[in-house]
């Protein structure tokens, strides 16, 4: 890691920079920075892109709330990739036409960030449908007839809101689900092709340890 090998007291902002800038300006991978600050920082937070500027909101929830989180999600594998690079570079055209939907996105985010704190979960998925429905108005490429049919199954069996990891077009869909019908989507997701997969939040972010010499 570059902070230790440097020896130099980076702050996770700044090693959040520092990834961002090698990521979009070296390697000229277009995108956000959104996954470069939820690395670094781990856990739960509300982060606010302002101009030049990001500030991260740690929020404090109930480990109860997160539990049931944790058990109510369904990562699913689509079965199909696409570059994120691509796909963002076709979507700043329609993202720029369309501003007062970015605001409701934003405005969507920050009642999550809400719903979250209360732990009224069901309130949490319908705002991911209504997410996922906005951002598919903001940019028709994010998603496609495969996705949207997975969807409408995992929905049919008990998915209240869900939508597509980073940039859209494959990868993996997120959904929340009733807590007793999860398996049910699962199995109905699967047979149209997903694959469900398991995952654990992480709390603590970017780590660095030194091993010991035997």
């Amino acid at each position: 890691m570059l902070k230790t090998w440097q020896e130099r007291p980076y702050t996770n902002y700044e090693l959040a920079e520092i990834a961002y800038k090698i990521e979009r300006d070296d390697l000229g991978i277009l995108g956000g920075k959104q996954d470069h600050y939820a690395a670094t920082f781990g856990g739960f937070n509300y982060i606010e892109f302002l101009d030049e500027k990001v500030i991260v909101n740690q929020l404090k929830i109930r480990q109860d709330i997160i539990n049931e989180l944790q058990y109510n999600l369904l990562l699913c594998y689509t079965g199909r990739m696409k570059l994120s690079g691509d796909i963002i570079e076709d979507q700043l055209a329609y993202y720029e036409q369309n501003l007062p939907k970015l605001k409701k996105l934003k405005n969507i985010a920050y009642d999550m960030k809400n719903s979250l704190l209360k732990g009224d979960l069901n309130d949490f998925g319908e705002l991911l449908d209504m997410c996922w429905e906005t951002k598919k108005q903001l940019a028709p490429d994010v998603t496609n007839t495969h996705i949207d049919k997975l969807y409408e199954k995992a929905r049919s069996r008990g998915a209240i809101g869900g939508r597509i990891c980073g940039a859209g077009g494959g990868g993996y869909l997120l959904l929340y689900c009733e807590s007793d019908k999860k398996h049910l989507v699962a199995e109905e997701v699967e047979k149209h092709g997903a694959k469900a997969e398991s995952f654990e939040f992480e709390n603590k972010g970017l780590q660095i340890w030194h091993g010991t010499d035997d």
